[in-house]
């Protein structure tokens, strides 16, 4: 009886332990699901290819401003596609991503999050939402085209962002690289027993905003991928609709996924429908 107590306290210690440690990582949340690189405004980014800056300030907030990447192909520009990338780095690093769609002659417009880059300010989830929408707006009437040819795409943290953006701009077509159903349901994949919605500041929710978007929809993600798992991917089947596209692939990182050919020939399909 008193071995059987013991092993009893012992379980019980690493419990509390467990949950002591995600506690105080959700105290500190926001660098752990914000993995963002800031620069000083005079910094100099390393990017390759063909591309203008574009600073936003905003007039109204205080140190608020959000910095742009527009990319340029080229030849004639094709389509216009408003990209809202990962959680990592900032603009510099996901620059990598971006060669695929100027050499398939696509103009694309990259904002960094604040917090990112030379981008400042609240980082709240609405927060974000309404600085993609106001960058967005902004590119919208510098290319003058119909907001709802413009297509978005997001990428793993910003994949979230992006269905936000696609369902309140009515847009035709959505493409999500590696998704996920929520960030909640996310960690409650791994540890299902703790309450995260106590404590959560951000969620993200793509099932919410593909439940009731009516444009087309193509997502494309690494089946292994360790930082996803695969059956939060498929969480998000259920709210497609005919004629969406559902695209799995047995790589185990994102980077891994994008530098496929047959991701890429099926993006270049969806692309075209």
């Amino acid at each position: 009886m008193i071995k059987y107590i013991k092993w009893l306290k012992i379980i019980l210690g690493i419990f509390v332990g467990l949950n002591l440690i995600i506690f105080i990582g959700l105290i500190f949340q926001e660098p752990i699901i914000f993995r963002a690189k800031p620069e000083k405004d005079s910094y100099k980014f390393k990017i390759l290819i063909p591309h203008k800056e574009y600073l936003w300030i905003d007039s109204l907030r205080k140190d608020h401003q959000i910095f742009n990447v527009i990319y340029t192909p080229r030849n004639e520009v094709k389509k216009y596609i408003f990209l809202l990338h990962g959680s990592q780095g900032n603009v510099e690093y996901h620059t990598q991503f971006i060669p695929f769609f100027t050499e398939n002659n696509y103009e694309v417009w990259m904002m960094d999050y604040p917090g990112f880059g030379k981008s400042k300010g609240n980082n709240s989830e609405d927060a974000i939402y309404q600085d993609a929408s106001k960058m967005f707006d902004i590119y919208a009437k510098k290319i003058n085209v119909n907001p709802k040819e413009i297509i978005i795409v997001g990428k793993d943290l910003g994949t979230g962002i992006a269905s936000r953006l696609a369902f309140d701009k009515k847009s035709d077509k959505l493409i999500l690289i590696s998704p996920f159903t929520n960030i909640q349901s996310l960690l409650k994949g791994w540890m299902p027993w703790f309450p995260f919605h106590l404590f959560l500041n951000y969620n993200f929710p793509n099932d919410i905003y593909l439940k009731d978007f009516k444009g087309s929809v193509g997502i494309f993600y690494g089946a292994n991928d360790l930082m996803i798992p695969h059956r939060n991917v498929r969480n998000l089947q259920p709210y497609l609709q005919p004629g969406d596209e559902f695209h799995e692939y047995d790589t185990k990182r994102l980077d891994n996924v994008i530098d496929t050919k047959e991701f890429q020939n099926d993006l270049k399909l969806f692309l075209k429908k």
